[in-house]
């Protein structure tokens, strides 16, 4: 038998300290949280797209309803006569037996913006390796890439006024599949309202981003980031303007707003 030691039992080992945790640095965090965010943005595009995309795979390139049918027509007569006879264009076949004036009785923001698009691929598209669309399939896929871009808009407000990135996520992945905004963006509904979500959404991303505090600032000052920001909320307000009579929403909400952080002293 082994003899005791002396002054009683033995004192129980000390156990060693655990090694100290390795922690991502700050910046790198913010980083890897980006990557993550744009990662999980872009499954939330594909998705937007697919599920707007069932019209085209079981129809082909069709215009659907009534609306949309006058929209490409107006966007036909852009592309072939230009912008001033566009303006100028009293369509007898519109409105009937009166007539319709098209150019003070339209929103252009949808026409203008397809045949821009439609005007730029040739330009890139071979670069690509694809070739250009008609204009009638330019037409039909308006929606679903705007749709794409008032999921992404909304995701980035969200994730702006909250702070996190999954917040974020979620809202765009929710914004991708409600069927309020599907309805009103499904490839070949070539409406406005396919293209004003996300001018709407990106005219409240700008102006709460121009929002934001600056740490360095205290004084109330504009910083460049503010300036950027608040031309950018311009721009895009304009073009909400241009592309749908909804417009009213934006700028009541953004001047209650505005009302409100006076208020607060902001």
């Amino acid at each position: 038998a082994m003899a005791k030691p002396k002054g009683g039992s033995a004192a129980a080992p000390t156990p060693a300290a655990p090694p100290p945790t390795k922690r991502l640095p700050a910046g790198a965090k913010a980083t890897a949280g980006l990557c993550v965010f744009i990662a999980a943005m872009g499954v939330v595009a594909q998705q937007a797209y697919d599920i707007r995309m069932y019209a085209i795979r079981d129809y082909g390139y069709v215009i659907h309803e009534f609306d949309p049918w006058f929209n490409f027509r107006a966007t036909k007569y852009l592309a072939e006569h230009g912008w001033h006879a566009f303006f100028h264009w009293f369509d007898y076949k519109a409105w009937y037996p009166l007539g319709r004036p098209v150019g003070t009785t339209i929103y252009p923001g949808m026409q203008i913006t397809s045949v821009a698009i439609w005007r730029a691929m040739p330009h890139y598209m071979p670069l690509l390796g694809l070739q250009p669309m008609s204009l009638n399939d330019v037409c039909c896929m308006v929606p679903a890439w705007f749709g794409i871009t008032a999921s992404v808009s909304l995701g980035a407000l969200t994730a702006e006024c909250s702070g996190t990135w999954s917040a974020g996520v979620a809202a765009a992945a929710i914004m991708a599949v409600i069927p309020a905004h599907t309805m009103r963006s499904v490839a070949g509904g070539y409406d406005n309202e396919s293209i004003a979500l996300t001018a709407m959404c990106t005219t409240f991303y700008f102006w709460t981003r121009a929002l934001r505090p600056d740490p360095a600032v205290a004084d109330g000052r504009a910083t460049k980031a503010s300036v950027v920001f608040g031309v950018l909320c311009g721009a895009a307000y304009v073009y909400m303007v241009a592309a749908w009579g909804g417009y009213v929403f934006v700028v009541n909400m953004i001047g209650v707003h505005a009302a409100a952080l006076c208020a607060c002293g902001r």
